[in-house]
Parts: structure tokens; C-alpha cells; sequence
């Protein structure tokens, strides 16, 4: 039953991400994959806007309605059949579906190994936004508290609304919304293959198997893989910040006002996805004001027509949330205002140290207290916590081991060389130091890990993306992609998924239950080879509502105890239930249901995971651009050529 569910929620998502926008975009004298990336994100904007029409304006036909769109999609599909054909026939379009593809695989073995999410000190996101999902699907009350501590307009919607568009098809498990989440969160690759030309410049166009290079090293990347298999939504904003940004380069190159609007459309979707995405819409429209007053030469129908359509997509949700929260919780409920109000001392001192600690990793600038801020009886715990929180908060390294310092090297070394020209190097001169310090300044917390991994994303996978585009013709940029590969996907992919694998099994207990203590609640023992703290949180997350049918017969047995904070604490699970979940969990068991619960230890996909790892390494090197041909001497060169005339 649940294979057919998730290979039914894999259809949909192909067709529903896919066909409503094609069908508007297939006129357009756009290249292949600008029709392909825009007909996602468009699709994705137009599945959006139908799912928030009826839950705003039609409750009563929520349940039925959301089986029309695929019924609408088919239709859209046979009415554009040709431009179909048409569109599969370009080898450039097949290798980009074909990448996305083994990329969705790839990471659906990584997910079949997780049974408890977990990362140094991260802990609830992932039950967060299942619980906002069911929130839309459910029609929970309006004040209903999401995590125990968030108003619902601390997040915008985009991404849960349409989680709960395929859950209202497919059903209200977990497992499908971590197959929902993760398709949408690997979207940026499909961005990253439409950058790829612009990123190698005119002189240095990317080969056919570029894209080949970007699939393995979007896989093998462990911030691309911990953020498509956590069940959050900071990755499908920067499929529509890359998308944008290939968008109005294009725009830039042509003159063209359709994909600049498009460009403006897409971030702010990417907006109503995650606040992250906020940066880059302010610097585009700096950037597009400034250029357009420079030049003196303002569109004022073409800034109309962005100023209306942006504006309308986001008062979908703006409005609609100043009308029954008021402005005040709209706006000041958001992390970003809530951890300010925190944070001692000026506001500079904060930006500046969180921006210096986001390039700097903590292992560099303060190794003993990074070595030792995830002590924990687990070895494996202990080293996947300190490569985690590497690879997760630290700009550089999010890109790789090697990988982040070849981006840097290589940045570096354009800045200097002065390639390219004109609009478009301007743009990237004023977008990546921009992005940098816009994106940190508009975090509200003080973290001395870093922060990269909250609004800087978008930037992290296009440095991915330019990495795939430099090793297509610089060998030894290859070389080093592949040799911090032999660090990364250990490290970085395996090691995390193997510790996201432990759960409590017969004779084997990786986490610590509770225990009756003088009428209350405490954690036992934690087992010698225990993971960390927030671990068990995320663990105890997964299972605390079964509490109350474990424990309530045990306290019976107990007549002569006090056992009041007991039963007290049990009364709460149950209340939170109802007025949280809406009952979800009294109608699941209790708990919640990983996808790799169906495969234990995980043994399986493991294996073929490792199998594929191995032969992706194998067709990487295979691929590896030619060795350059080796400077003869002028001496040698004129003695071969009068031998050739004799």
C-alpha cells in the first residue's frame, strides 16, 4: 500500500510540477531549459495559488477539489502534445531530466536509511512543517500553535501548501510528505543546469556532460543532501533565486521585459517558499532600479507589470494574514525578529561576528571549544555532529571540502583576470559580496558556528553549479572535485545517514526511554554508545505521543504512588493531540512513521548506495577533460617543420 502511494505522489509530482506551467510557457521564445525551469516554477506558483483559492475562499470543497488539477493537467498535456515531443527530442532537455532523475533516486536511498532526523544541535524542523502541512490539509484553528511555540505566520506557506495538496491525494502520512519535500528540494538542480552556460562563460561553454558533473556533485555535497532529506523548505527557495537570476541575466544580454518580469515573479515566490529568499529579491531590485535610472532609461511599463504581479502573488498570503493575525504577529513573529530581541549588544557587532564565524569555520578559529561542544558518549555521534555543523553553517566548507576552496580559488582568480564583461559581470561583482552581507544581516540570532546554512543557500549551490562548469575544461579543478568527494560523501552523506539510522529494536536500545521517579517522568539511563541530547530530542519527538497508551496501565498498577505529574503529563500529550495535531496521532498509533522505518538498519539501501557511489566516481574520472597538450619548444617546432619540407 505505501509503495503505491509514493510511486502515485512520484507521478503527481512529475506531472503537477511540470505540465500547468508548460502549457503557458511552451510559446515563448525561450531556450529549452529557460522553458523547462520556468514551467516548474511556474507550476509550482499556479498549484500554489489554485490550493490557496480553496482553502481561503472554498473550504467546503477542499477535500474533492484537489483531484481536478491533475484531471486539468492531463487535459494541458494532450492540448500540448506536440511542444512536448518536441521539447523531450532536445538531448540537452533528456540529459537535465535524466540527471534530476538519478539525483531523486540517489537520494531516495539516502532517505530509506533515516529512522530519526537528526544534526548537532538541530532539532523539531522536520515535525514543524509536517505539522504545518496538515495545518492546511486539516484546516487546523487559525491560532493553532505550530512546534509548541510558533504562530503559523512565523513561516510563509508556499512549500506547506503544497505539501498538503499531495497529501490531500496520496493520504496524511509522513512518508509522504518526506517524498514531497525532497522532490521539491532538489529542484535547484534543474536551476543549476540552466546557470551552467552563463557560469562558463563565452569562451568556456560547459560540454554535454557538465550536467553529468553537477548531478555528482550535487549528490555526493552533503549540505544539498541534509537539506532535501530534512523535511524543511530552505532549498526550493533557491530554485527560484537561481532561477531568477539566470532569468534576468538573459534579460540583461537581450533587453528582453518578459524574462525580466519572470525573473522578479519567480523570487517572489521564492519569498512565499522562505524569508530566506528576501535578500535577493531586495538586491535584484536595487540592482534593476539602479541600472534603469543609470542608463535613464525607464520601463515604466515593465516596472508597472513586476510592481503588480509580485505584488499580487504576495498579498495571497500577506494579506490574508495581516486580515486574521493583525500586522503585529504577521510581521514580529518571524525568527528573524524574535532571536534580535535576544541578542545582546549592538546590531553591527552581531553582523559582523556572525559574518566573520559563516566564513570562518569554529574548527579554525577556536578548536578547542569546537572539538568539544558535541561531547557524547557516541563515537560516530561525536564526528558526524563536528562534520555536520562543518558542512552545514560554514559558506566555504558547505561546498565541499575541496570543492569550497576551488570555488574560492577560482573566484578569486576571475576577480583578478577581469573575465568577462559588461552588464553581466557587474551584476556578479555587486550580487555575491551583496548576498553575503544582506543575507547574514537579516538574521536575528548570534551563533558562533555560523549561519550560512540560513539564507545563504542559494549562493552555496550556485558556487556547486560553477564548480560543475570549471570542471568540464580545468583538469586539475576535477581532481580535486573528486578527491574531496572521497571525504564528503563518507563523512558527510554516509556517516549522517548511518547515525539518522539509530532507533530502539530488539536488544539494541541507541536511545534512553523514561522512567517513573517519585510520580514523575525522568529519562533513564542513556545506553554507553548514546547519541547526543538533541538527538533524543528528535528521537523522543518521533514517539512521545505513544506515551500515554505505554504508561497509563503501568500507573494503574502503581495505587498507592503519587503518580499525578505523571498522569498530569500524559493529560498534556493527549490535549496537544487534540488541539495541535487535531488528533493526528491518536489516528496513527502514536507515532510517526519514517520511511526508512520500512527498512530497518538500513543495511539495503546502504549497500546499493555505496555501489552507486563507486560507480559514479567511476564515470566522473572517466569524463575527466583531456590533459593539455604539452608547449614545444620554438627551436623544436622549426626543426620538425624543415624536416617535413626536405
Amino acid at each position: 500500500m505505501l509503495a503505491f502511494q509514493l510511486l502515485s505522489v512520484l507521478i503527481l509530482l512529475a506531472v503537477c510540477s511540470f505540465i500547468p506551467g508548460f502549457f503557458f510557457v511552451r510559446r515563448l521564445r525561450w531556450n529549452p531549459l529557460e522553458k523547462v525551469c520556468g514551467s516548474v516554477g511556474l507550476s509550482l506558483i499556479l498549484v500554489y495559488l489554485f490550493t490557496w483559492a480553496v482553502y481561503v475562499l472554498a473550504p467546503g470543497l477542499q477535500p474533492g477539489a484537489y483531484f481536478a488539477v491533475p484531471a486539468i493537467c492531463a487535459a494541458m498535456a494532450v492540448a500540448a502534445r506536440r511542444d512536448l515531443r518536441a521539447l523531450a527530442g532536445i538531448a540537452q532537455v533528456r540529459r537535465a531530466a535524466a540527471g534530476f532523475g538519478f539525483l531523486t533516486v540517489w537520494t531516495l536511498l539516502v532517505l530509506a536509511m533515516i529512522r530519526v532526523s537528526s544534526g548537532a544541535g538541530w532539532a523539531g524542523d522536520w515535525l514543524e512543517h509536517f505539522q504545518r502541512c496538515l495545518f492546511f490539509l486539516r484546516r487546523f484553528p487559525v491560532h493553532t500553535v505550530i512546534s509548541s511555540r510558533y504562530a503559523l505566520p512565523a513561516r510563509p506557506p508556499l512549500m506547506n501548501v503544497l505539501g498538503a495538496f499531495y497529501l490531500g491525494q496520496a493520504g496524511e502520512r509522513f512518508e509522504i510528505f518526506q517524498l514531497v519535500f525532497l522532490f521539491l528540494n532538489l529542484l535547484p538542480f534543474l536551476a543549476g543546469c540552466l546557470l551552467l552556460p552563463a557560469l562558463g562563460g563565452k569562451r568556456r561553454r560547459p560540454g554535454k556532460w557538465a550536467m553529468l558533473w553537477l548531478a555528482g556533485i550535487f549528490a555526493m555535497n552533503p549540505l544539498v543532501m541534509e537539506n532535501a532529506t530534512y523535511g524543511w523548505t530552505k532549498s526550493l527557495p533557491a530554485f527560484f533565486v537561481m532561477l531568477a537570476i539566470s532569468l534576468y541575466l538573459a534579460a540583461l544580454r537581450k533587453g528582453d521585459s518578459g524574462r525580466r518580469i519572470a525573473a522578479f515573479l519567480a523570487l517572489s515566490a521564492g519569498l512565499l517558499a522562505h524569508y530566506s529568499a528576501g535578500p535577493y529579491l531586495v538586491i535584484l531590485t536595487a540592482h534593476y532600479l539602479f541600472t534603469a535610472f543609470r542608463r535613464r532609461a525607464v520601463n515604466y511599463r515593465e516596472a508597472g507589470a513586476i510592481a503588480a504581479l509580485c505584488g499580487l502573488l504576495l498579498f495571497t498570503w500577506f494579506g490574508w494574514s495581516v486580515a486574521v493575525y493583525g500586522t503585529r504577529v504577521t510581521v514580529a513573529s518571524n525568527t528573524a525578529v524574535t532571536d534580535a530581541r535576544k541578542v545582546q549588544g549592538s546590531a553591527v557587532e552581531k553582523i559582523a561576528g556572525n559574518l566573520y564565524d559563516s566564513v570562518v569555520p569554529r574548527i579554525l578559529r577556536d578548536s578547542a571549544g569546537a572539538l568539544h561542544a558535541f561531547d557524547q558518549p557516541s563515537a560516530a555521534g561525536y564526528v558526524r555532529d563536528n562534520t555536520f555543523i562543518l558542512y552545514q553553517t560554514s559558506l566555504v566548507f558547505g561546498m565541499g571540502a575541496l570543492g569550497g576552496p576551488v570555488v574560492v580559488w577560482l573566484l578569486l582568480g576571475w576577480v583578478r583576470r577581469k573575465e568577462g564583461a559588461g552588464a553581466e559581470r557587474g551584476f556578479w561583482l555587486w550580487l555575491i559580496p551583496a548576498a553575503v552581507v544582506l543575507g547574514i544581516a537579516v538574521v536575528g540570532e548570534r551563533d558562533v558556528n555560523g549561519l550560512a546554512h540560513l539564507t545563504l543557500i542559494p549562493l552555496e549551490t550556485i558556487g556547486l553549479a560553477w564548480l560543475a562548469a570549471n570542471c568540464r575544461w580545468r583538469r586539475w579543478a576535477a581532481w580535486l572535485v573528486l578527491a574531496g568527494a572521497l571525504v564528503d560523501f563518507p563523512m558527510g552523506v554516509m556517516l549522517q545517514a548511518r547515525v539518522e539510522n539509530l532507533e530502539n529494536g530488539p536488544g539494541d536500545t541507541a536511545f534512553a526511554g523514561l522512567r517513573l521517579v517519585r510520580g514523575g517522568f525522568a529519562m533513564e539511563a542513556p545506553p554507553p554508545d548514546a547519541p547526543s541530547r538533541s538527538a533524543w530530542q528528535n528521537w523522543f519527538s518521533k514517539h512521545e505521543h505513544a506515551l500515554p497508551g505505554q504508561w497509563r496501565g503501568e500507573l494503574d498498577r502503581h495505587p498507592g504512588d503519587d503518580t499525578r505529574p505523571a498522569r498530569a503529563f500524559l493529560d498534556q500529550l493527549d490535549r496537544d493531540d487534540q488541539n495541535a495535531w487535531q488528533g493526528w496521532f491518536g489516528r496513527h498509533g502514536g507515532t510517526l512513521t519514517y520511511l526508512g522505518d520500512a527498512f530497518g538498519e538500513g543495511w539495503a539501501p546502504g549497500g546499493l548506495l555505496a555501489a552507486l557511489w563507486l560507480a559514479l566516481l567511476w564515470m566522473l574520472w572517466r569524463y575527466l577533460p583531456p590533459a593539455p597538450a604539452p608547449v614545444k619548444a620554438p627551436g623544436q617546432a622549426r626543426r620538425k617543420g624543415a624536416r617535413r619540407r626536405r
